[in-house]
């Protein structure tokens, strides 16, 4: 009887060979899962981050482009090439990246702005000028959002030095600066600091093309 019981035990699984086994199978496959499962939120924060930049690149070619091309005014009393700087807005006439198109100036603008779910939002709008532009208005582009802060900051040329008033109401500032942070993600911070390109004089006859005076 004795070599009975060992053949039949040698010929299969006890019950706590089973259940050792079963629990090492529950255990391998919760760490496929956490594993799985890490890699896809790795890939999903990747996407994000990818998408950030490309947010933050794309906000940066446009006000780089519009600021680059700003027309200061030619005197005080120059309504049309008017500059409206304060903290949370910038508005200026500038020579439009399809000039080549669309001749004349474009009023341009970027506005920070609270958002309907909270925080802030960087915006650019651009319209023509005058009953007679030929450029259509295109809609508000929203350039950075899910922002917790915002701010515009100008630096303007004096016979001090830079100073972060201007002397005078319609002198153009010698640089632009925006600052953002982003909410959550640790707070991460960005800035774009943009010099006026044209220098352009009461006397000055633009050529639109070439950018330069008749």
């Amino acid at each position: 009887m004795s070599a009975r019981r060992t053949r039949g035990a040698a010929g299969g699984f006890t019950l706590l060979e089973l259940l050792i086994a079963m629990l090492i199978g529950s255990v391998l496959v919760y760490m496929s899962t956490e594993v799985l499962s890490l890699v896809q939120r790795g890939v999903e924060q990747s996407r994000e981050l990818a998408g950030q930049m490309m947010a933050e690149q794309r906000a940066i070619a446009v006000v780089k482009a519009a600021i680059s091309n700003l027309v200061p005014p030619a005197s005080d009393t120059d309504e049309r090439h008017r500059i409206v700087a304060t903290g949370s807005a910038f508005e200026f006439a500038a020579i439009p990246a399809d000039s080549q198109v669309h001749a004349g100036t474009v009023r341009a603008s970027v506005l920070i702005e609270p958002a309907s779910a909270g925080g802030f939002v960087v915006a650019f709008e651009q319209r023509g000028q005058g009953p007679t532009s030929s450029m259509p208005n295109p809609p508000r582009l929203v350039l950075l959002q899910d922002l917790s802060s915002a701010s515009l900051q100008y630096l303007y040329r004096t016979p001090l030095g830079l100073r972060t008033h201007a002397t005078r109401s319609a002198q153009a500032p010698e640089l632009v600066t925006l600052h953002w942070t982003k909410a959550g993600n640790g707070g991460k911070s960005g800035s774009l600091s943009v010099r006026p390109r044209l220098d352009v004089g009461a006397n000055c006859r633009l050529d639109f093309l070439p950018l330069s005076c008749r």
